[in-house]
């Protein structure tokens, strides 16, 4: 934890709530049917779906449960029913009403789960099912189309401003500074009670301690499952073993009631943690507008361009990623510094619309408040070359250093670099900045002034790294270019004995040995 976030975290405690974070909210909020709403429930131990509910947030969840989990049959066939929804959400090309094109404009979409656990559900299936071929052919189709979209979901769930996978609890604490330790705020409904806006702190207190007694994860509570579901699950064996159908269908029955009552429970958490963040008077950071944008680009370009088998001359070419393990070393590197990108663009970015976010960087000295206040322009000719004098607080600390780069806030296409800085006697940080970027004004936006203007004398202004972002992808594209040094070991796969998959992986490496 930084500084920041323990004085933050010791003011909710002392308020006894939950406390915003940051002067905007951080969450892109979309429309009702833009969202869909995912929970599942799983027998301890195991890693298939026990049931599954979904469904819009503003209409009752679809629920669907197996009565034993551990009979593969039957939860691919739970799975298989399940399917369409989600490919049709997640705008499958043979399930989208956009029809097949990768190229075609898709609006943007989330998938909100209750926290990391049902997250990681997304992974368990991709792995299920990517490449499956158990059972009928129409039905390990769809079922390895269903595996694709989890193991892409699951995979962009971990891309750094990415606004499609939603954890609910994740969310809660990028938004709130919540007065409790940082483990038990992975339990979403335990969050949820600190926010509730009537009460005092023990009420509030109290509240999340009762919620947090009932799971929100994956796992069902051990003694229920123990005391409740498993003499239902030993009812429906033998009823299997001995041909009972009656004993078959009372256990089915009860079993389905009570995975029913806590898939429901998980559901309902999910589109409560969506109702209070719609109702935060906060407005949305306007940073999340291009991360938005940046997601969907990703979707088209890393799912539908993949689905479609259409090869990208800056992407790379389409294969299916293993949900295993990495078997595309080209398709590593570029996708570390994709991810690399994505971070540097959702640090740098959010920044210039939420003050908080800005005082937080000045106070750890990454970023400059000061005050213009002098200006001229040692350009000569035509050629203009602005240079400002900033004063700033010199008690404070500073992590920066002459030749540093950094943008103005609100205007990032603006940009100094920092020529000398000094302290003076008054104890004030004098920085002298060149103006290396839009030193005129952006088209089209006349209220901005050019950076040689004398008016800028005496304004305040607040100075934040800029995006390195393209640096990172222009890197990501280069992975793919064979004809540098070094490509033998990102382009090759190994032709030695022990480098062939053995016969029941169902992976074809022959789309990526020749790639």
């Amino acid at each position: 934890m930084t500084s920041d976030e323990v004085v933050r975290r010791l003011r909710a405690f002392e308020q006894g709530r939950a406390l915003p974070r940051g002067e905007t909210l951080r969450v892109a909020r979309l429309a009702d049917p833009a969202a869909l709403v995912l929970a599942f429930v799983r027998m301890g131990g195991e890693s298939a779906p026990w049931g599954v509910a979904f469904g819009s947030p503003d209409k009752a969840p679809q629920i669907l449960t197996v009565p034993e989990p551990r009979n593969r049959d039957h939860v691919a066939a739970m799975i298989a029913r399940f399917a369409p929804v989600l490919l049709a959400h997640v705008h499958h090309p043979q399930h989208s009403r956009y029809g097949p094109d990768p190229d075609a404009v898709i609006p943007p979409f989330q998938l909100w789960l209750p926290n990391d656990a049902h997250v990681e559900m997304l992974h368990h299936l991709a792995y299920a099912y990517t490449f499956t071929r158990f059972g009928e052919a129409s039905r390990w189709t769809l079922l390895q189309a269903l595996g694709r979209a989890c193991g892409w979901l699951f995979r962009e769930a971990q891309r750094p401003g990415q606004t499609i996978v939603m954890s609910c609890a994740r969310q809660l604490t990028e938004c709130y500074t919540f007065p409790a330790e940082t483990t038990r705020q992975g339990h979403t409904a335990f969050l949820l009670a600190w926010l509730q806006p009537d009460g005092d702190k023990d009420s509030r207190a109290a509240a999340a301690s009762l919620a947090e007694q009932s799971p929100v994860s994956t796992n069902v509570d051990p003694a229920f499952e123990r005391d409740e579901l498993e003499p239902y699950v030993e009812m429906f064996n033998q009823g299997r073993a001995q041909n009972d159908s009656a004993s078959i269908e009372r256990a089915t029955r009860r079993i389905d009631k009570l995975l029913n009552e806590e898939l429901r429970r998980r559901f309902d958490i999910a589109v409560a943690t969506l109702r209070a963040l719609r109702s935060d008077p906060r407005r949305e950071n306007q940073g999340f507008a291009v991360l938005v944008r940046e997601s969907m680009a990703e979707h088209r370009l890393q799912y539908r361009r993949m689905e479609r088998k259409k090869d990208d001359a800056d992407d790379g070419p389409a294969f299916t990623p293993s949900p295993e393990t990495d078997r595309h070393p080209s398709a590593a590197g570029s996708r570390y510094y994709v991810h690399e990108a994505s971070q540097d663009l959702r640090d740098t970015l959010l920044v210039h619309d939420d003050r908080e976010l800005q005082a937080e960087l000045v106070a750890s000295g990454r970023a400059i408040a000061g005050t213009i206040i002098d200006v001229w322009d040692e350009g000569q000719g035509r050629k203009t070359c602005p240079v400002w004098v900033v004063e700033s607080n010199g008690d404070l600390p500073l992590r920066l250093r002459e030749d540093s780069e950094l943008c103005v806030v609100g205007l990032r296409d603006r940009r100094v670099r920092i020529r000398s800085l000094e302290k003076t006697p008054e104890v004030r940080y004098r920085f002298e900045l060149e103006v290396v970027g839009l030193p005129t004004v952006p088209r089209g936006n006349s209220n901005v002034l050019p950076a040689k203007d004398p008016r800028h004398k005496g304004q305040p202004i607040v100075l934040v790294k800029p995006s390195m972002d393209q640096i990172a992808r222009r890197k990501s594209r280069m992975i793919w270019n064979r004809d540098v040094p070094g490509a033998w070991l990102t382009h090759s796969v190994p032709q030695v004995p022990e480098a062939d998959l053995p016969g029941d992986v169902g992976e074809d490496l022959s789309e990526i040995k020749d790639r």
